[in-house]
């Protein structure tokens, strides 16, 4: 752990994880040295971020059906029926902003930003429900 603050959305928690070998995360080539780690950000058991170099994401308890990826540009005013958005929260920027500061303290230079996103993509990866016994973890 190398950050903790309490807010008022709950207890954050900051990780570093190095030695990726996630089968939910796979990547086919590793482009640097940072493609085999990520920042994770835990808040109250109920929201997990991933920031990666290629991309930040968001899983949360509620809809473990579905993961979240941060959407760059603006969100289309005609709306594809196959994709859907959501756009930040209070604790989305705040969590993200903060990853910014985190990611400057590690000079992880290569990792994605938020820069000022406004939403998420919303992919679902479990069609059939989350599965029966499985723990819930950062995707």
């Amino acid at each position: 752990m190398i950050k903790r603050e309490k807010t008022e959305f709950g207890t954050v928690k900051y990780y570093v994880q190095t030695d990726l070998k996630d089968e939910n995360y796979v990547q086919t080539e590793l482009n640097n040295e940072n493609d085999n780690k990520r920042i994770i950000i835990k808040v109250a058991d109920s929201v997990f971020y991933s920031l990666y170099s290629d991309g930040i994401n968001k899983h949360t308890k509620k809809n473990k059906n579905s993961v979240y990826r941060l959407f760059y540009g603006e969100i289309p005013k005609e709306l594809d029926a196959q994709i859907a958005y959501q756009k930040l929260s209070e604790l989305d920027s705040l969590v993200l902003s903060k990853s910014d500061k985190i990611l400057d303290s590690l000079k992880w230079n290569d990792f994605k930003r938020w820069n000022g996103a406004k939403a998420f993509e919303i992919e679902v990866i479990y069609y059939h429900g989350f599965p029966k016994n499985e723990k819930f973890e950062p995707y």
